[in-house]
């Protein structure tokens, strides 16, 4: 392979436009990177100054270099590409708004082709917002908090799809046992007697998203295979605030699932958990400018969560994370909002964030909250709120602070079909971070 001027990344690359000098480090997958750069490292270099006629010859150029390719995606005008040379994993994606290329290398990935699966069963598919318990007052106390989320959505084959886990005050013995007992449950059992895990995502590096992870994990790993995890996190040195407990559940799933497979995830991968499709509609990494790779632009922490659409059964949710006003102008700016519409939305950062542009790109007629109604409902909260109810249906609102919800995906939309109590009150100290500094 001929190296062209710049270029650092060890795959075909397009003959226009420039490459712009050095990198950027996306960070690595379940590796510590506190100290450093690690091996697992993903990077990411961009090609400026070219359109799209010029990422249809790329595509072309990599189809004809011996690489096999295993995503082709088109978002509005935008395109990407994901394809494995020289057993290392790529993704292209040409940004018609920027006039630019960003290829990313990521050698902690498996092949989005080798990653999904798309083996269905005969269990009917369900949504659960998952109830947590949120400090009454709105506020973060000694033993409670306003903020953390859990969801799952059974599968088909009876395996559990689970998105983030909530902070450790939320995660009391009484609490911990309710989460596995409802998830046990709820799944399939295998041979062993254990439950499958296909995949658990996370939003992002905060522990309000990762604690009931961890200590999920320590707890009943003899009870749970955990196949598959997917996140977007990015180099802990250039993006300045992870909690560091974040640490502990990556410990966690590299001592007790070795094997695992993972994702870094990148805008506009698209692919199947069983009957499930997910897309990825933005990452931290977009917003990383050509001419300032060693800067993350992003003031709020928050901003950095990945935002995925599901599509089960036709119908769309968006979970948009803890995401900040600084993701929805830079969408305004450099993205496709019309790829955002969905039939339902979690409430972003618990109902924290004011964001007007973003709910009406999503125009969802359902929400859930992952926050109590008295949360949301704060004088702080309720005009952000507002931006959420001008498209609700039929007063489709559900606070998972208050109870569990389960939705059906129907033809009519997300349907809610049962609610299930809150268990688990304030934190009985029975358990602590190793991280905490």
């Amino acid at each position: 392979m001929d190296m062209r001027d710049n270029q650092i990344i060890k795959c075909p690359m397009p003959d226009g436009g420039v490459i712009a000098k050095g990198f950027y480090n996306a960070g690595p997958m379940l590796k510590d990177d506190t100290n450093g750069p690690t091996d697992e490292d993903s990077r990411m270099q961009v090609v400026c100054n070219v359109n799209k006629a010029d990422f249809a010859k790329y595509v072309e150029k990599i189809k004809a270099s011996g690489a096999r390719v295993y995503l082709e995606n088109t978002m509005a005008d935008d395109g990407c590409i994901g394809f494995e040379y020289n057993s290392i994993p790529y993704h292209a994606i040409f940004s018609s708004k920027r006039n630019e290329i960003r290829i990313i290398e990521d050698p902690s990935s498996l092949p989005l082709d080798k990653f999904e699966y798309s083996e269905k069963g005969d269990r009917k598919t369900l949504l659960y917002a998952y109830a947590l318990y949120y400090d009454p007052a709105n506020r973060c106390e000694i033993n409670t908090v306003n903020c953390g989320m859990v969801y799952i959505v059974r599968l088909s084959d009876g395996s559990l799809f689970v998105v983030d886990g909530g902070y450790v005050f939320q995660h009391s013995k009484e609490a911990n046992d309710a989460l596995f007992k409802f998830m046990y449950d709820l799944a399939d059992k295998q041979e062993d007697g254990k439950i499958r895990i296909s995949c658990w995502y996370f939003t992002h590096g905060h522990d309000d998203h990762t604690d009931g992870c961890t200590r999920l994990l320590e707890r009943f790993h003899d009870k749970i295979n955990l196949e598959r995890v997917m996140h977007g996190f990015q180099s802990r040195k250039l993006c300045g605030g992870f909690s560091p407990a974040y640490l502990d559940m990556k410990e966690a799933v590299q001592k007790y699932y070795p094997n695992v497979k993972t994702l870094k995830m990148h805008t506009g991968q698209k692919f199947n958990l069983s009957d499930m499709t997910v897309e990825v509609i933005y990452a931290a990494e977009d917003v990383i400018s050509a001419d300032a790779f060693d800067v993350m632009p992003l003031r709020d922490f928050n901003a950095t969560s990945t935002i995925i659409k599901l599509t089960i059964n036709g119908q769309r949710l968006m979970l948009l994370g803890d995401t900040s006003a600084e993701t929805e102008a830079f969408t305004e700016q450099y993205g496709n909002p019309e790829v955002w519409k969905a039939d339902m939305v979690q409430v972003a950062h618990h109902c924290f964030n004011y964001l007007p542009k973003m709910y009406e790109w999503v125009s969802a007629p359902v929400a859930s909250v992952p926050n109590r109604f008295y949360g949301a409902h704060a004088h702080d909260n309720i005009h952000k709120l507002r931006e959420v109810l001008k498209y609700i249906k039929d007063n489709q609102i559900y606070y998972s602070g208050d109870a569990t919800y389960e939705f059906e995906a129907t033809e009519n939309g997300f349907v809610n079909t049962a609610s299930y109590p809150l268990v688990g009150k304030e934190f009985d100290m029975s358990w602590s971070h190793k991280h905490t500094v």
